[in-house]
């Protein structure tokens, strides 16, 4: 509900501008994030991501790489707490702002015609290439004193040699308050927080992406609440990596056995897909630590596997099967 909310108040959150004031209204929307700076991309097939809902084949030497399609998954859940947000953003900017000043470019406040929510953007300008900015919901009967934050961030863009922006390249951070959309009058069923800290330097730097998950609902586990942090490094030729850690209960079938594993999972890949994922649990009910490493080929299909509970699972020589990623290399998250 809050997502479509959202997306419907877009449309409305425009008004009192002239096209003349589009040029200055641009700078504003240079400073807000855009999705070629955040979006984590995992190796794809075919020219095609796999996604979380894709079918899983039977695990196994030759099969579907079960941690590949982890990996996937993980980035999925990084790519849904941002994108939305994003095509928000563009949705409410494609529209002349309400308010323009100098250093600040207000859209909104609006409230779509059958919503009880209403909405405001505020974008302001710091420096020739600094921004902040925040967007605010609040009951449409409520007074303005009762506006709060929901989504909120900065952004410094890069610019060239002659100092001109460069847009889609930079670097910022994006927050997102689920707990205070919870409590707006269309909330949806989203709570706690998360952080993101992004940066695309340049066409050819390194592209990196950074969340911080806190108390956000356990999909498995709806009653419970968990942390998590993730990593994301790439290049457009030399492929990339992910880091995810997180704390969970890998026994939950398992009344006795309740307490909180740390799980850390870190998945590398090369630009043609070939990839290593090395998997260690430790703490909560389990003695030590367990670790897991898989390889896959081009096509994603499991080359290798070694655990370290049971030697006798494993299956390839990572030489040979792993495509350069010989040996393991865990998550320091």
């Amino acid at each position: 509900m809050l997502r479509k909310s959202l997306l419907c108040a877009a449309s409305l959150l425009f008004a009192g501008c002239d096209n003349a004031q589009t040029n200055d209204a641009d700078t504003f929307r240079d400073g807000l994030p855009s999705k070629e700076m955040m979006q984590v991309k995992a190796p794809k097939e075919n020219g095609q991501g796999l996604t979380a809902s894709d079918p899983s084949a039977m695990y196994g030497q030759g099969q579907k790489a079960e941690y590949y399609q982890a990996t996937v998954a993980a980035t999925v859940s990084v790519n849904g707490g941002t994108l939305w947000v994003l095509s928000l953003i563009e949705s409410i900017t494609k529209y002349p702002p309400t308010t323009l000043e100098e250093n600040k470019a207000v859209w909104g406040p609006s409230t779509e015609a059958l919503s009880p929510t209403t909405w405001r953007l505020t974008v302001t300008k710091s420096g020739d290439a600094s921004f902040s900015w925040v967007l605010e919901g609040k009951a449409k009967a409520d007074a303005d004193s009762a506006f709060k934050a929901v989504l909120s961030g900065t952004q410094t863009v890069a610019v060239d040699a002659e100092g001109e922006r460069q847009k889609g390249f930079g670097s910022g951070e994006l927050f997102i308050d689920w707990d205070a959309s919870h409590s707006l009058p269309d909330g949806d069923e989203n709570v706690g927080t998360v952080e993101i800290r992004y940066a695309r330097p340049s066409a050819t730097a390194d592209a990196t992406v950074d969340a911080d998950f806190h108390q956000v609902r356990d999909d498995k586990n709806p009653q419970q609440r968990v942390d998590g942090k993730y990593h994301y490094k790439a290049t457009a030729t030399a492929g990339g990596e992910f880091d995810f850690v997180t704390n969970k209960d890998i026994d939950n079938n398992d009344p006795l056995r309740a307490k909180l594993e740390k799980l850390s999972i870190k998945s590398r890949w090369a630009a043609t897909g070939v990839g290593r994922s090395d998997i260690k649990v430790a703490g909560g009910d389990l003695v030590g630590e367990a670790t897991l490493s898989e390889c896959w080929d081009t096509n994603f299909l499991s080359t290798y596997f070694r655990v370290s509970l049971d030697p006798r699972l494993g299956y390839g020589e990572a030489e040979a099967a792993c495509g350069g990623f010989n040996a393991a290399v865990y998550s320091s998250l």
